[in-house]
């Protein structure tokens, strides 16, 4: 058999079909690309929104934990409580900051109570709340 030129038409077609397919190639790459932008993206905000969910955990338990203590302690003021990374969901540490005040014996007392999740990071969240709760203190 004898191995012909391939004709200038059939070069042409040959071309063709190699740019169509290098298009339909990039058409595909790119809708790939921008489902990964859009997982990671959506990735990263479902992280933010669980960290913003621990930090508000972090801020009813430091006020339910104030309001113990000052039902059961008479010298209680306040504390730090740090909060292992291990006792949460592994992500960081967090931290809540109470402080406990009152004008005199007879006014209710004033609690400011500050949680930050996760402690010290680039994208560290921290929530605060200042309420008045009437305290009657209990013998235990």
């Amino acid at each position: 058999m004898i191995r012909q030129k391939p004709t200038r038409a059939g070069a042409a077609r040959r071309g063709t079909v190699l740019v169509a397919a290098l298009v339909c190639l990039l058409i595909v790459m790119a809708l790939l690309g921008s489902m990964l932008q859009g997982s990671l993206r959506a990735r990263r905000q479902m992280h933010v929104q669980r960290d913003l969910r621990q930090c508000e955990l972090l801020l009813q338990a430091g006020a339910l934990r104030a309001a113990q203590r000052l039902a059961t302690q008479a010298e209680y003021r306040g504390e730090t409580w740090a909060v292992p990374a291990e006792q949460i969901v592994g992500a960081g540490e967090g931290q809540v900051t109470i402080a406990a005040t009152r004008d005199a014996d007879d006014q209710p007392w004033q609690l400011s109570v500050v949680a930050e999740y996760p402690l010290s990071g680039e994208c560290s969240i921290r929530r605060s709340r200042t309420f008045s709760i009437p305290v009657k203190r209990t013998q235990l």
